[in-house]
């Protein structure tokens, strides 16, 4: 569950692995479908992919994405992020390693899932496991005890089984990794960027270019709408009401950090949730009667679609209406509005002037991008001539101490680049700058311990990275993942 694998860091950094190396399945879940009616949703080896499961994930998945998004996260954005496919290829993965798990005889008791259960803030209060907050916890979601506790427990086996993965560098992988640390090169080097080029701007070369594009360059469709408001501000609540909510609620409020909050804490967003269910009655009798014509409009409004102003939920179904349509009373802030679409423009292609404000500054880049680069051709070809600066011996290392016109992330970058390449010279591009340089001398120097032993320890990293991508692939092969259509 994403709401507390933040406070599980070891179970979040398998995760994220399970995550990051089922790209093996992709294509896999293109298209998926839910026609079926079964518990199971595939098969992963001997393993079932339970629909249960893939409901809390996909759940859990899209919440954790709200809350990076800040609250507008939506299904717009799942499918065009395809969440859908995210959650069945990382519990593909996992079953994967829970096949793995089964053959090398690895379980977990009852009594390791309890403890792992105990130990989730979430179901806490003053640091003790409350079983009324777990419970209410799985009766709001929608989940089964089951469900919860054996994904917990399927966590808990892939931990196990990822500690006996752990693979240590051999001294030849070693001394390989730390040779790129001892090289040092002193360079000549020049930084060119978009403002040493001159674009000037021609209406007739700008408006051919916007010929070739002119069809990505387009108004933005919107809706008018006649609206009738429902205000919830009068609307009273009892201290009474207040409490015996969040009695029942309490899990649903936390900060941004997943921390419980308390009565006083989470009052304001009680109090308008609670004048919204009041006022639900009331706004379906305006609905009806705003829809008979015996009610006038509070106003007309008119919104480029996905406007902020009306939440993601209400946009999806606008979506599929038509002019003269009604849409049932939907919260907008702290009030409910009812809607009925009166016209709707559809996008068109801009005119060149209409365009050329959105146009003009794509256009500066891609020429800016084509006068670099032949800048900077011309520049390596001349090197040798030209007044450049020159660095002292500089590491992998120590780049980042020294000031050479770029920021602390191009410096890095430029470290990357120029100590992987087997060129006396080049073109390095980061960003929208260009680095021309010339290697002119070079040599090794000697690493501390303590280097030596951080060195060691990116090595064991990457080789338990690459080993674990691989094992991935040969446990694809010999359980091979089904969908069901």
């Amino acid at each position: 569950m994403i709401s507390w694998m933040q406070k599980n860091n070891k179970f979040l950094i398998v995760t994220i692995w399970i995550a990051t190396i089922s790209f093996i399945f992709t294509g896999a879940t293109y298209g998926f479908s839910f026609g079926i009616k079964s518990s199971s949703i595939g098969k992963t080896g001997d393993i079932e992919l339970n629909r249960d499961r893939f409901q809390m994930e996909y759940r859990n998945l899209y919440n954790r994405y709200n809350q990076i998004f800040q609250g507008k996260f939506d299904e717009a954005k799942a499918k065009e992020m395809r969440l859908q496919e995210q959650v069945l290829n990382s519990m593909a993965a996992q079953a994967l390693i829970l096949n793995l798990a089964k053959d090398m005889g690895i379980v977990v008791g009852d009594r390791e899932v309890g403890e792992r259960l105990a130990s989730i803030p979430l179901f806490q209060k003053g640091g003790v496991f409350t079983k009324s907050i777990y419970m209410n916890f799985l009766k709001n979601n929608g989940l089964s005890a089951k469900t919860f506790e054996d994904s917990l427990r399927d966590s808990i086996i892939v931990e196990k089984t990822f500690s006996l993965l752990n693979l240590k560098g051999i001294e030849e992988e070693y001394n390989t990794f730390a040779t790129a640390f001892e090289i040092a090169d002193r360079f000549k080097y020049t930084i060119l960027s978009p403002k040493d080029v001159n674009v000037t701007i021609d209406d007739t070369k700008l408006k051919s270019f916007w010929e070739t594009r002119k069809e990505l360059f387009q108004t933005t469709k919107s809706y008018s709408f006649d609206v009738v408001w429902v205000e919830t501000k009068d609307v009273n609540i009892t201290s009474s009401e207040i409490d015996a909510h969040f009695k029942e609620n309490s899990f649903k409020y936390t900060d941004t950090k997943g921390k419980l909050l308390s009565l006083d804490e989470a009052k304001p967003r009680i109090v308008k949730e609670l004048k919204l269910k009041k006022s639900k009655k009331s706004a379906n009798k305006q609905y009806i009667a705003f829809k008979k014509g015996q009610i006038n409009k509070s106003e007309t409004i008119i919104y480029k679609i996905n406007d902020f102003r009306l939440p993601r939920e209400v946009w999806d179904i606008i979506s599929s209406k038509n002019v003269g349509d009604f849409l049932k009373p939907k919260v907008v802030g702290d009030k409910y509005a009812i809607l009925k679409i009166v016209n709707i423009k559809e996008p068109r292609v801009k005119t060149f002037q209409e365009a050329k404000d959105e146009l003009i500054p794509i256009y500066k880049d891609d020429i800016s991008k084509e006068l670099l680069a032949k800048l900077s051709e011309e520049t390596l070809k001349n090197i040798d001539k030209i007044k450049s600066k020159t660095s002292d011996f500089i590491t992998l290392k120590n780049i980042e101490k020294w000031k050479l016109g770029l920021n602390k992330q191009e410096v890095a970058e430029l470290g990357s680049k120029l100590f992987t390449s087997d060129q006396e010279k080049g073109i390095i591009s980061i960003g929208d700058k260009v680095v021309v340089y010339k290697v002119m001398e070079q040599k090794l120097i000697s690493l501390d311990k303590n280097e030596t032993e951080g060195l060691a320890v990116n090595v064991n990293q990457l080789k338990k990275q690459s080993f674990q991508s691989n094992l991935m692939k040969q446990l694809d092969k010999k359980y091979p993942t089904k969908f069901y259509k």
